[in-house]
This record gives structure tokens, sequence and C-alpha cells, in this order.
């Protein structure tokens, strides 16, 4: 009797389960929407999508729009690691070190997204998770918020409009303008020759250093404070992060009076791998070498992809330099 009895509650438990499966699949075919009052925004696909009126829990899964989001004065549920680092990227500091990760560059995990549960996903064109839109929208109203490349600051003013912070908006914008002016005023005593001075931006890697070009954010931010790019890194287009990969036989083309030295891990790392790039035939000779001025910064916010924390954590590392 006793087995008999077990037997009919472990049927009746299976079925129980067999039930709540079929009827999630169910919910995740038809779509996520807004639970509470909505409206309509058209993301940079162009595609119009219902969002909550006031998002409480977002993910955000790319670096730039975690970044917006914490400017504003907004912590995600989950966001994304950053490139070549396990958590969130390290010069957002502790507050960002917390936010569980739910994807990486290569793309969400979509079941610690679910557990996360969400009412908005903000995704952009650098990572890997802008192919699972159709994916993500099932769990809740998924936004491709801004690309990249159109500059961080139309990428900011859409998470502001998306998130309902244009005052927060204003007053970030009006410190990095404010700041920028204090840094100026440092690189202009920094005159080589009567000449404003160069800067180069590269973010190093084993096999040698990619160039990152004159439509970044950092070269915005090196150009806007007073320093010119050397004219053939002017011309590389890093619009999407990319840049010119050059040789180790080639370590000239990297060089200028100042030299910023990104690595992806971070600035401690970026420091180690200075010192074992001074080492290397080519890199002693440089002119930014000989006179001090190589300066190993975080890649992240250098080469990679930031926001208007990034600028701020970019105008610091230049104040620091020109100081």
């Amino acid at each position: 009797m006793r087995t008999r009895m077990i037997r009919f509650f472990t049927l009746i438990a299976a079925a129980l389960l067999m039930l709540a499966t079929v009827t999630a699949c169910g919910d995740e075919d038809s779509g996520a929407g807004p639970s509470g009052p909505a409206r309509e925004y058209t993301d940079a696909r162009g595609v119009t999508v219902d969002i909550p009126q006031n998002p409480g829990k977002i993910v955000t899964l790319a670096e730039g729009a975690l970044d917006a989001a914490l400017a504003l004065g907004v912590i995600p549920v989950g966001t994304t690691s950053a490139r070549g680092q396990t958590k969130a990227p390290a010069y957002l500091g502790a507050q960002a070190s917390e936010i569980p990760i739910v994807a990486t560059p290569r793309g969400p995990n979509l079941q610690q997204i679910l557990k996360a549960r969400p009412d908005l996903i903000l995704v952009d064109d650098t990572t890997a998770s802008r192919n699972s839109l159709d994916e993500l929208a099932k769990i809740a109203p998924t936004l491709l918020v801004a690309k990249y490349a159109e500059g961080w600051e139309k990428y900011f003013k859409a998470v502001a409009d998306v998130l309902g912070k244009p005052g927060e908006y204003t007053k970030v914008t009006g410190e990095i303008t404010t700041e920028i002016g204090k840094v100026k005023q440092q690189v202009t005593t920094k005159q080589v020759n009567g000449r404003a001075p160069t800067a180069s931006i590269v973010r190093w890697a084993a096999d040698g250093p990619t160039i990152v070009g004159g439509n970044s954010m950092s070269s915005w931010v090196l150009t806007q404070v007073g320093f010119t790019r050397p004219a053939a890194q002017e011309k590389i287009n890093s619009q999407g992060r990319s840049g010119n990969k050059v040789s180790l036989e080639n370590l000239d083309l990297i060089d200028a009076d100042y030299l910023f030295f990104g690595v992806l891990a971070g600035k401690e790392k970026a420091a180690e791998e200075l010192s074992a790039a001074r080492k290397l035939p080519g890199f002693g000779t440089l002119g930014a070498n000989r006179s001090g001025n190589v300066f190993p910064v975080d890649g992240v916010p250098w080469t990679s992809g930031s926001g208007p924390l990034g600028v701020k954590s970019v105008l610091a590392e230049v104040a620091a330099a020109a100081g």
C-alpha cells in the first residue's frame, strides 16, 4: 500500500512539473511585454518596442549601456563582463563589481537573465548579444539602444531617454564639459617645438599592438583637450572599436610625444605588460619612451566599449599624464 501511494504522488508531481514546463514555453513563445504603464520607443534598428514607462530592473548587455546607466544613477540587475575581464569593467569601480554577470561579449546567458527578472534589456552593436534579440525579447522588452560608432554622446542620450533621466544626462555632460576645460589648460602648457603635442593610443597584446584611430572615443577626448594624433593614426578607422594591427617589427608606427598604452585586463596589467614591452627591440628607442611619456591605462575605456564614465576616466588619466 505504501509503495503504491509513493508511486501515485510521484506521478502527480511529474505531471505538475510537465504542466509548468509547457506553460513556461507557451509564455516564451508569446513574447514578453511591460507589466505596468508602457510607452512606445523606436530603437537604433528602427523597431518600435513597448517599454516600461519607468524601468525598474534593467539588464545591460554591453559595456557602453552599463556605463551610461551607472552615470545616470541606475544600477542594473545584470550585465556583461568586460572584454579581457571576468567581471564588469574595472574602471567602473566597486559598485559595478557587485552586479551579477549574465553575459559575456560573446553572448548572453539566457537562463541567468531570466532569473534576474528584468523589465527591460539594453543591447548595442558591440557584443554578440545583438544576435539574440528575438530570444531576449521573450524575457523582457529588448532594445538595440544605440550604435557605438555614432558617438558616446548620442549613445548616452539614447539611454537617458529610455530610462527617463534627462536631468541626470544634462548634469553629467555638463561635468564632462567643465573637466575638459580644466584638462585643456594643462595640455596647452605642454607644447612641443611650438606645436600641440601628439598622442598615440594602442591596445597591447602578446603579438603586438593595435593602434586606435582618430574616430574613437578616447581620440575624441584627446582632441578636445588639445592633443593631436599623428597623421597616419588619424586616418585609422576605429568606429567599431577596431584599429590597425602593427607587427612588433614596426613599433615605430606607434610613436608620438605621448603614448597611452592600454590592456583590456586593466591598468595594473597594462603596467606589467609595459615593463615587458620595454625589453623588446625597438620599444626602448621610441621617442615617447625616451622622454618618459608612455602611460599604462585601462584598455576598456581607452580602446573598447565605454560611455560618459569612461570619458571621465580617460580625462583623469590624461590630466595625470599632463600634470
